[in-house]
């Protein structure tokens, strides 16, 4: 079913094409959710997406300050340059031909929305080092630093030049060596194919390493050195060196994640709050 917004109609082909762009990020926020359920908020915040947008332009439409041809032409470039071929940069405007002259009056729309956007944001007020404070207190919990490991391998690849076999005889005879009270990071440097900083790979987190590696080395104790083992890589023998537990980061380094968060809600709440302003005037209806 089509919408009217102010005499303006959006058909409903429109509306689905916008639910379905909508639909990946929005299935899985509400995936526990029964499928019907699901699908009938969709539908209703896809039309409500398409009325606020044609409020929006159909406000910059009427905003009398001209927008330069020197400005539109240097979006057209940017945009144009940001796409991987022409026909993406056409499809994004709804034309399935090349149309320079509907592309730029396109991009012209968007500039003038963009004005309004800017217009109703650029006087709010900064957040405050206080309410940056308190975000951080309140949500220690969720900005938790995850569990860390520090480890040394020493790691022997297979390729042509090196079969499994040879790799892993290769490392069985290192760890005999290194049970004997040899040195892990000389080891490294004289056997490794990673010998860099005698095999130290620094601190990582789970889903940095290949899964056959973290396998052993999260279920090791610091100081502990594993037995040869296999990943998609080659054979490695690993040591843990430290191992730090989750923690909250530190706030300074979160300090600018925080205001920009908060500065981009004190954002959303204005162009919302004008954008219930516009729907109270406006006349919406189903065609």
């Amino acid at each position: 079913m089509a919408i009217v917004v102010n005499g303006q109609r959006v058909e409903d082909e429109t509306v689905q094409q916008e639910a379905e762009r909508m639909r990946p990020e929005y299935e899985a926020a509400f995936a526990d959710d029964p499928p019907e359920e699901r699908e009938v908020r969709l539908q209703e915040w896809a039309r409500e997406n398409l009325i606020e947008r044609v409020l929006l332009e159909q406000a910059a439409k009427s905003d009398p300050r001209p927008i330069t041809s020197e400005d539109i032409d240097a979006a057209f470039d940017d945009v144009r340059q940001q796409c991987a071929d022409d026909n993406a940069f056409y499809a994004q405007f709804g034309l399935a031909e090349p149309d320079d002259v509907a592309a730029k009056e396109a991009i012209a729309l968007r500039l003038r929305v963009s004005r309004i956007l800017d217009d109703l944001c650029k006087d709010l007020p900064e957040p405050t080092d206080a309410a940056v404070q308190s975000y951080y207190d309140e949500h220690r919990a969720e900005l938790m630093a995850p569990e860390q490991v520090r480890a040394a391998h020493i790691v022997k690849h297979v390729d042509p030049s090196c079969s499994p076999e040879e790799a892993k005889a290769e490392l069985e005879e290192v760890a005999k060596q290194l049970a004997a009270g040899a040195d892990f990071a000389a080891m490294a440097a004289q056997h490794s194919d990673c010998a860099d900083n005698g095999g130290d790979l620094g601190y990582f987190a789970r889903g940095q390493m290949v899964e056959e590696f973290e396998h052993i080395v999260f279920s090791m104790a610091v100081g502990g050195v594993s037995d040869v083992f296999a990943s998609r890589f080659g054979f490695h023998i690993v040591k843990v060196l430290d191992r730090k537990p989750p923690q909250p980061y530190p706030l300074e380094e979160l300090r600018e994640h925080i205001a920009e968060r908060l500065a981009n809600e004190v954002r959303s709440d204005a162009i919302e709050a004008h954008l219930n302003v516009l729907r109270e005037k406006a006349t919406v209806e189903e065609a």
